[in-house]
């Protein structure tokens, strides 16, 4: 990549691959969005669903929303919102009294399943520009960047 010296200007500048990259993932999460929209579903609370069905146990706000990339704000209505439709449980943190655990209910785990065909309907259409091999490959390099990743 060419220093930012010798860009003179008029000239093509760099491809800034995380711009693309968030670009692409914005498409995609855009479009999931709408189809999740159409099932009573939010973007946020697909993402609670999707990462309290993966988790051990109970999460605080705080670790949902370091793991959903939701901002807090955001993830507390939603959560309140998911407990009124009885898809998740608040309780308070036996660790620390100031904070509350979100639990996924049953109900909140059999919308997860039904959602899930979906979001993965979704992640087929979007790599089926690329071959097996090279979705191996992609896969592959993410794991990679994102273990280099603090």
């Amino acid at each position: 990549m060419p220093a930012l010296d010798s860009i003179t200007p008029g000239t093509a500048e760099p491809d800034l691959l995380p711009f693309s990259l968030n670009r692409l993932m914005a498409a995609w999460n855009a479009r999931l969005a709408a189809r999740l929209e159409e099932r009573g579903v939010t973007f946020p609370q697909w993402r609670v669903l999707m990462v309290a069905s993966r988790a051990e146990g109970a999460l605080t706000i705080v670790e949902l929303a370091e793991r959903t990339l939701v901002p807090h704000s955001t993830l507390s209505r939603q959560v309140a919102a998911m407990e009124r439709a009885g898809l998740v449980r608040r309780e308070p943190s036996e660790d620390d009294a100031r904070a509350v655990r979100v639990v996924l209910t049953p109900t909140g785990r059999a919308r997860y399943r039904e959602i899930l065909p979906l979001a993965l309907d979704e992640t087929e259409q979007g790599l089926s520009p690329l071959t097996e091999p090279e979705r191996k490959t992609l896969a592959r390099l993410v794991a990679r960047l994102s273990d280099a990743t603090p």
